[in-house]
């Protein structure tokens, strides 16, 4: 019988104390705030990935849950009581860079902490391992694919106003200008508060052909929402650096054959992995489950990568960051010596574009002939 996976609140094992007895990793997902709306695929997706594990070592495994949508140090806080009492193994986030950086500082590379999504430009803590691209990475194919089949020269950046949005937009910087491309305007908007018809106002004015919307989650939705009502979608070309299926569902779709997103995973990918990921989120959690995008993807890789981190003893002489990269040694076929981690499996996902297709995103883009 495949040992349970339990979903935990940090008020509960606050309470009843250390459980030498099981593996326990504190999951911070969001539950509120500018991500919360992929908070439920991204939760499941921990759940899919802490059975599989405990099927394949049989491993009692334990999730603790902290909503990673709220202000950064209120997070850091909440994860520093768990840190210091020592009541999680180690860490898996899926939420905005600005959580990562006030995470990081109180964590101090106590446990292991694995951030799956995309992040800015800097280097990881040894105790950090960073499973998403960096802005340079993530940009630089997407880009040229479009100036390249859109002949598009012009471009608006629009981001956030915070850690990750400011370096995406340094990068975007860097990328345009070796592509030949022309930045006509560089806008950062205060996270909550997207006027989307003073943005597109500004962008017109500007004679930018295309956006890099790197406005996070719901300031993305609203944004998306905002060009729609105002008829202006085919008025420019929209690359997104934070667009997966679930916020294209919550924008209500979009058919304007102007929406880009570039990604590590969309649904509609057939590679080997992801489907059988897919199989096995829609076996375990049914057809009308929230969707696993990109971020609820990410985080199963990441409750996959902690728990082999753990498991595998790497952590007793190799900082958090070493030990992460002879695992994903020996996952391209380099052995490694130690207990069986299931067979999973740490490629590197490769950056992908896909164009919006009302709710659907299609892929039309792959990185160096993938």
């Amino acid at each position: 019988m495949t040992p349970p996976v339990s979903i935990l609140l940090p008020s509960e094992v606050l309470l009843s104390g250390p459980s030498p007895h099981a593996l326990r990793l504190g999951l911070l997902a969001p539950l509120s705030g500018l991500l919360g709306v992929a908070g439920p695929a991204i939760i499941n997706c921990a759940i899919l990935a802490g059975e599989e594990i405990s099927l394949a070592t049989e491993t009692v495994l334990e999730l603790v849950l902290v909503d990673a949508g709220g202000l950064p140090e209120t997070v850091a806080r909440e994860v520093d009581l768990l840190v210091g009492a020592g009541l999680v193994d180690g860490l898996v986030g899926t939420h905005t860079s600005n959580v990562r950086v006030a995470v990081e500082a109180r964590v101090a590379d106590r446990v292991p902490y694995v951030f799956t999504p995309p992040h800015e430009f800097s280097r990881a803590r040894a105790g950090s391992v960073f499973l998403g691209s960096d802005p340079k990475d993530h940009l630089r194919e997407p880009i040229a694919w479009l100036a390249r089949n859109r002949r598009i020269q012009r471009w608006a950046l629009i981001g956030s106003d915070y850690v990750w949005p400011r370096q995406v937009h340094r990068a975007a910087t860097t990328v345009l200008r070796e592509l030949g491309q022309r930045i006509v305007l560089d806008r950062l908007v205060p996270m909550g508060h997207v006027d989307a018809a003073e943005l597109v106002a500004a962008t017109r004015r500007a004679g930018a052909d295309a956006i890099l919307v790197s406005l996070v989650g719901r300031d993305g939705i609203d944004f998306h929402r905002g060009v729609t009502e105002l008829d202006a979608g085919q008025l420019f070309v929209r690359l997104c650096t934070a667009l997966d299926e679930n916020c294209l569902v919550a924008v209500g779709g979009d058919s304007s054959g102007e929406l880009y997103s570039a990604m590590p995973t969309f649904l509609q990918q057939g590679d080997d992995r992801h489907l059988r990921l897919l199989e096995s989120y829609v076996a375990r959690f049914g057809l009308t489950a929230p969707l696993p995008g990109s971020y609820a993807e990410g985080c199963y890789d990441g409750v996959h990568l902690l728990a082999a981190l753990c498991i595998s003893g790497l952590l007793a002489s190799n900082s958090a960051a070493n030990a992460a990269e002879q695992l994903f040694a020996a996952s391209a076929g380099v052995p490694l010596d130690g207990p069986e981690l299931g067979g999973f499996d740490l490629t590197r996902r490769p950056m992908r574009l896909a164009r919006a297709n009302d709710t659907d995103l299609e892929i039309v883009g792959m990185p160096s002939g993938v």
